[in-house]
């Protein structure tokens, strides 16, 4: 039996967003092979068919000139060992449920050149790349949001290898032209991509933009849910944070604070996959002896290379996490009765060396009373519920301690500054005045975080419809990763 999700169905959802014009002949591409946003972009196609739309759908992942991130498996491959890959499979079940020949549209333009030349800035740091852009389409960013291996840091300093760059601004360029094709020749109203953040989603997205017709973005839904799409920029957390705040206004009082806390108490209990690799070097329960006599104050880091692009006025952030961590440390020193703890946040464990080495050198300047550093073994659950004041630069940490009732300060940007269960402060008299009252915020404010975490978007209707898609076999995925590592290897090999 399908659960409640947050939206009653995607069809009601899309009739109040958009007008019966802008939805009479959708486009939706796909660029990675990720299972969620394949069967999302299924329901959405099948959804628009539905109600009338002239569905146009490209699955363009073996087309681009640079492979994506998520691109998994390849067609040729899966063709010629007898073992379709999952996206053959979905077209197929597209086809068999309505969509005939036309709908599936291919990048129109054969022998394609970019239609303006691209310039590669001669110094490829992160603020130049930033900067690149294509027919007046921000590209920079949309390259930097996928590093070319685990180790490039989010400094300045260090120089991006030029063939990943090349070869990214080139895929952008093309993925931005076939899109804008596609629309001018199809007469398309509007676009449904996946997430609208990543190198070829943003290019599409961006160019549907720039013909002024409206872009919807397909994502993960909820832990209980199959799906979210919204018309919303997904990466705007106030518009998330009323989402919640509406959620939980509607939702029925007798059932909204028990199924909010489980989000949070599967988190404490270490069964939330999606959190597995935050808290696999932790134990249940595992602490420190903490001084009796003492306020303890516990600063929770953030995985700051998370949100370096997003578009933020830094200076309103302290100027970065370190400054934050710097003025915390100062004014818990100047308190003989405060014991400060810094909690590194564990994902410092598989982030780059360099990026790991600066903040262990601000904490280490910091000089905090203990330091528990991405590999301990305490629990980080333990230790929020054992303090008296937690302050952290946005980390999930932080509405994970509202939850359990705590005091909690802000410093940077996240997804819960206006649920009402922490305190933002964006200076150091806002921040001394905080740490002062150490007042525990809404409770109410954090369940609604942990709500939408669990029935965020939508049921899928249409799964009958995609029952028979099964995996694809292992040769071919092990083939297909051969050839997309071989890629990426020539990308690395030519740097600066």
């Amino acid at each position: 039996m399908k659960v409640r999700a947050e939206h009653e169905s995607l069809n009601g959802y899309l009739n109040s967003v958009l007008t019966a014009e802008q939805m009479a002949r959708p486009l939706l591409t796909n660029f990675n092979h990720w299972d969620f946003a394949q069967d999302a972009l299924g329901e959405v196609a099948l959804t628009l068919k539905d109600r009338g739309s002239i569905v146009s759908v490209g699955f363009w992942a073996d087309k681009t000139p640079m492979l994506d991130v998520a691109w998994a498996t390849s067609r040729v491959i899966g063709t010629l060992l007898l073992s379709p890959t999952r996206e053959a499979q979905i077209q197929k079940a597209l086809a068999q449920a309505g969509l005939v020949k036309s709908n599936f549209v291919k990048p129109p333009i054969h022998r394609w050149k970019p239609r303006e030349p691209i310039d590669i800035p001669r110094v490829l740091n992160r603020t130049n790349i930033r900067a690149m852009t294509y027919r007046g389409a921000d590209m920079g960013r949309a390259i930097l949001q996928i590093h070319p291996d685990r180790d490039t840091p989010v400094t300045d300093k260090h120089l991006w290898p030029a063939a990943w760059v090349h070869a990214a601004a080139k895929s952008f360029a093309y993925v931005f032209d076939q899109t804008h094709a596609v629309i001018t020749q199809r007469g398309i109203t509007m676009l449904a991509v996946y997430n609208g953040r990543f190198l070829h989603d943003r290019a599409a997205a961006v160019a549907a933009e720039s013909l002024g017709i409206p872009v919807v973005s397909y994502d993960l839904g909820g832990h209980d849910t199959d799906f979210d799409l919204t018309l919303d920029d997904t990466h705007d957390w106030e518009i998330l944070q009323r989402r919640m705040l509406t959620l939980y206004a509607n939702w029925d009082p007798e059932e909204r604070d028990q199924l909010g806390s489980k989000w949070f108490l599967d988190r404490t209990q270490h069964l939330d996959e999606i959190n597995s690799l935050f808290v696999e070097a932790q134990k249940i329960g595992s602490m420190v002896d903490l001084p009796a006599n003492k306020k303890i104050v516990v600063y929770f880091s953030s995985s700051g290379d998370e949100i370096v692009e997003l578009d933020l006025d830094w200076d309103s952030y302290f100027g970065g996490q370190e400054n934050a961590l710097a003025l915390v440390g100062q004014i818990c020193a100047e308190d003989p009765d405060t014991y400060f703890i810094v909690r590194s946040h564990p994902h410092k464990r598989h982030k780059p060396k360099h990026d790991v080495q600066e903040w262990m050198s601000a904490v280490e300047k910091t000089n905090p009373d203990l330091h528990l550093d991405p590999h301990s073994e305490v629990d980080s659950y333990a230790l929020m519920r054992a303090a008296d004041l937690v302050i952290t630069y946005g980390s999930t940490s932080g509405v994970e301690a509202a939850f359990a009732k705590k005091p909690v300060i802000v410093m940077g940007p996240c997804a819960y500054n206006i649920l009402g269960c922490a305190s933002q402060v964006t200076n150091a008299d806002e921040l001394r005045q905080s740490m002062a009252d150490q007042s525990p915020g809404e409770w109410s404010g954090a369940v609604s975080y942990g709500l939408m975490m669990k029935r965020r978007g939508f049921n899928r209707v249409h799964a009958r419809e995609f029952s028979q898609v099964e995996d694809t076999k292992p040769l071919v995925k092990n083939l297909s990763m051969l050839r997309r590592n071989r890629a990426f290897a020539k990308y690395l090999a030519t740097t600066n």
